[in-house]
């Protein structure tokens, strides 16, 4: 979301009407033709000698929305000018996480498979080449970059660096509470709330940490999945409203839809939590504990922050402001040659605090698609295209029927509408064809199915159980 966890999911491709608003893919390939309006100094900046001819290589460090994204386009563009490099996309999972629907995992609604592929299908027939590994150091001056994976410690030479290295949520503050980022997260979480219900609980409390889009959306779906007479959600805040810089539409969506799932929602409130099920609230940023009230639980969920995974000192690169890396309007890192920085560890200097420098993912993918071709510009003599961000829109999950989708500010489609949008843009977003054929087709089969149950039972297709 907003912050760039969960809730992130907003892309466009040029041409397409509103779905492809709604997924915001990089409007980077609208401005192609624009680059010529580059100075040529600036491409002459950027051009170097690929080493080694056809052995050049472009690593490419981070497999997330942003990593992946780059990596894809570098193998598609045009190389007829110039000598194709290696690319490498290095990340330590062996999977590309969808993170938008980690929700839809954990309550049942998606299988593992289909938001959680192997990078060995996704990269099959591109050339890439998928090393699993931690980055360890950059050395600009060598242009090496260190790594370590199962195969020990190695080193890298490149000619083209690209950083997409992410953030990751801040820790929770006490053992056994649970955070909610990452694939493990997910399945921990639907694997905890399955042995609950095993149990025989009479009610399963949950009490969820944050109230912006990844905490509003987890404990809606939590909600509507457990049920009333098996679950009761409670979400925490410490702002005075929910989605604080979210879509007005999005922000009154996700209000009423937290109070149709039965969600009791606690704003205003600083959270300390005394062991694993007990959590502590004060007024924020009050002093005094005259105030505290308890709250007990089976499971506590972080949903609080976000930290950049690798901060620009650790790299030994230029630091912006905000402690993230500095780039140039290129997305070059300052101070280098040949490295480019991109998505949440990334801070684009020229742009300062606005909405295109937001930790997300439709920034990332955009960020994606012009380094990926000011990579291919500076390897084939051509002019850098300044990046710039198109805010198309915005949406936030439910529950599978339900969910709010903003654009561009004016529009804001709800409830069921809003779910079918919502899955037929991941679809579309989706890294690769083959991927989302696979997908659709099951999604496919699966929707027919529940239409099928839908009218044995005679419920009109809402779920009355849990399918954790």
């Amino acid at each position: 979301g907003g912050d760039s966890e969960q809730g992130l999911e907003r892309f466009m491709r040029p041409g397409a009407p509103l779905l492809a608003a709604m997924l915001a893919v990089p409007a980077g390939s609208m401005r192609l033709g624009a680059s010529r309006l580059a100075s040529r100094a600036a491409a002459r900046s950027l051009v170097h000698a690929a080493a080694g001819g056809a052995d050049g290589c472009i690593c490419v460090v981070g497999g997330g929305f942003a990593g992946l994204t780059a990596a894809l386009k570098l193998a598609a563009l045009p190389w007829e000018g110039a000598a194709k490099p290696k690319i490498k996309l290095i990340d330590r999972s062996d999977r590309h996480v969808f993170l938008p629907m980690l929700y839809d995992l954990t309550c049942g609604d998606v299988s593992e498979w289909e938001v959680a592929p192997r990078f060995d299908e996704l990269l099959a027939g591109t050339g890439i080449e998928h090393v699993r590994a931690d980055l360890t150091a950059v050395d600009t001056a060598a242009r090496t970059i260190s790594i370590k994976g199962a195969e020990g410690k190695q080193t890298l030479a490149y000619d083209n660096l690209i950083l997409s290295l992410g953030s990751q949520p801040v820790s929770p503050p006490a053992k056994g509470v649970l955070s909610y980022r990452t694939l493990d997260d997910a399945l921990f979480l639907r694997f905890k709330l399955r042995a609950l219900l095993a149990s025989g609980a009479p009610l399963v409390r949950v009490v969820v940490v944050g109230a912006s889009y990844s905490g509003i959306e987890l404990a809606s779906n939590l909600a509507k999945t457990l049920g009333p007479r098996r679950g009761l959600v409670t979400l925490v805040g410490r702002g005075d409203k929910l989605l604080q810089v979210g879509a007005l539409g999005n922000q009154q969506a996700a209000a009423q839809a937290l109070e149709r799932a039965g969600v009791e929602v606690i704003l205003g409130k600083d959270v300390e939590l005394e062991g694993p099920s007990r959590a502590k609230l004060t007024p924020a940023g009050s002093l005094s504990d005259g105030f505290a009230e308890f709250v007990d639980a089976d499971l506590v969920i972080w949903c609080a922050g976000s930290a950049r995974a690798k901060m620009a000192s650790d790299l030994k690169l230029a630091v912006a402001m905000d402690g993230r890396v500095a780039t140039t309007s290129s997305l070059a890192v300052r101070d280098t040659e040949g490295v480019f920085a991109i998505g949440d560890m990334a801070c684009c200097e020229p742009l300062g605090d606005s909405t295109a420098n937001a930790q997300n993912a439709q920034v990332a993918v955009q960020q994606a698609e012009y380094a990926a071709y000011n990579v291919w510009a500076s390897r084939n003599g051509k002019a850098p295209m300044p990046y710039r961000y198109l805010k198309a829109g915005e949406m936030l999950a439910f529950g599978p029927t339900d969910a709010s989708v903003s654009a561009f500010d004016v529009i804001n489609i709800r409830g069921l509408p809003g779910a079918a949008i919502r899955r037929a843009a991941y679809l579309y977003r989706m890294p690769t064809n083959t991927h989302k054929a696979k997908v659709g087709f099951s999604w496919a089969f699966d929707a027919a199915l529940r239409g099928a149950d839908a009218l044995l039972a005679g419920t009109g297709g809402k779920k009355e159980q849990s399918a954790i």
